[in-house]
């Protein structure tokens, strides 16, 4: 396994492929990684958040096999960091330098000292949100949410967020083809281009201005996307950025004037959490970490699997070295799996439960064995997900 500092080479040395460069995914490689582990989120010892990327990519593919290939362009002047830059960045530095992601289990954190079954209590959660409000959202666009930055592993940077709204077929719940617009909001606690955390990336001088609630936005406009960046009176720093038919400076800045510091539940929740524990992340409103405020290498994960995936529930489980049987469980009054995974080599297993949600979508709770059986199962009858 390659360390944090061999991998930050091999991510810098891959920055410059593009999205159309990178090849489609082994077919060997699919079959063999079918865990959901997100978007630089929770990382364990030793491996760093872009292996877990790359895995979270592999598992896209996985799900998607059968429906039309989201290929979501990223090619922007002002570059957002979501969730597909990274994720790309992290596979071609895997395919164009030689490291390809080791298949096995999910990656899980588990604690820095001994885990003791049954010591954590569950408590009601308190709702997820995301800080601001746009109370005029881009037209025919759906929102779609993420947290990063805050601790080690969700970067170095403090808390920052995104809001991509993207076009969504009604029916399948596909994302549309990049051509047909998308808008990408970013909230940062800084200048954005103070880091290269936040990803953000300008290309020269700003093209232009536009004033934003009586501020001035930069502008920049390059190949068939604009974006704009102010500074608000709070301190804290917005970007806007639109691609395809959604490049109008005028309908950026009507957007950005709708901002408001109303936070709003994000789509994923949970009903119950240990006690001490707070949001680590989440991604794309897919993806929801929380860890413990005394042990952040203790997380629990919530995840939710495509609309367009039409395997079985067992199929998400296929090829997962397991400790125990795989358990059918009731979860939300459907069929569940209840499973113990084996952790990696000196690493304790850890829990991972699949059940159905109301509108058919599955989801997966990926949890530490701190937590008992039944707390697993308590923990997934509460878990909510924004259809």
């Amino acid at each position: 396994m390659l360390a944090d500092r061999d991998l930050d080479a091999l991510l810098d040395g891959a920055a410059g492929v593009r999205d159309a460069d990178l090849p489609a995914l082994p077919e060997e490689l699919l079959a063999a990684v079918t865990a959901d582990a997100g978007l630089s989120l929770v990382v364990p010892e030793p491996e760093p958040a872009s292996v877990v990327a790359a895995r979270q990519l592999v598992a896209d593919a996985h799900e998607a096999r059968t429906a039309p290939r989201r290929r979501t362009r990223r090619r922007t002047v002002v570059r957002v960091a979501t969730a597909v830059v990274a994720l790309a960045a992290a596979w071609a530095a895997a395919v164009v330098l030689g490291a390809p992601p080791e298949p096995g289990a999910p990656a899980v954190p588990s604690a820095s000292g001994p885990v003791v079954p049954g010591a954590l209590a569950l408590v009601a959660a308190e709702a997820v949100t995301f800080p601001v409000t746009v109370e005029a959202p881009p037209e025919g666009l759906a929102p779609f949410y993420s947290r990063y930055g805050g601790m080690p592993q969700y970067g170095d940077a403090p808390p920052w967020y995104v809001a991509a709204y993207l076009p969504v077929d009604p029916q399948s719940g596909a994302i549309g083809p990049p051509g047909s617009g998308q808008v990408v909001l970013g909230l940062y606690p800084e200048d954005p281009r103070s880091s290269d955390e936040y990803g953000f990336s300008a290309e020269g001088e700003p093209t232009g201005t536009a004033t934003v609630d009586g501020t001035e936005a930069a502008v920049w406009r390059q190949d068939g996307v604009v974006g704009l960046l102010w500074e608000r009176t709070d301190g804290r720093w917005v970007s806007l950025t639109g691609e395809g038919t959604r490049v109008d400076v005028a309908a950026l800045v009507a957007v950005g004037e709708s901002v408001v510091d109303r936070p709003q539940p994000v789509g994923l929740q949970f009903g119950l959490a240990p006690a001490g524990w707070s949001v680590g992340g989440y991604e794309e409103s897919r993806s929801l970490d929380l860890v413990s405020d005394a042990d952040p290498l203790l997380a629990l994960r919530l995840s939710t699997v495509g609309a367009q995936y039409t395997g079985t529930i067992d199929e998400l489980l296929e090829g997962m070295p397991t400790a125990a049987s795989t358990e059918t469980v009731p979860v939300q009054g459907r069929d569940g799996r209840l499973a113990l995974f084996a952790g990696d080599e000196g690493q304790p297993p850890f829990w991972t439960l699949v059940g159905r949600l109301a509108d058919g979508r599955f989801f997966r709770l990926l949890a530490p064995s701190a937590l008992t059986r039944d707390q697993v199962l308590q923990i997934g009858e509460q878990v909510t997900a924004a259809s």
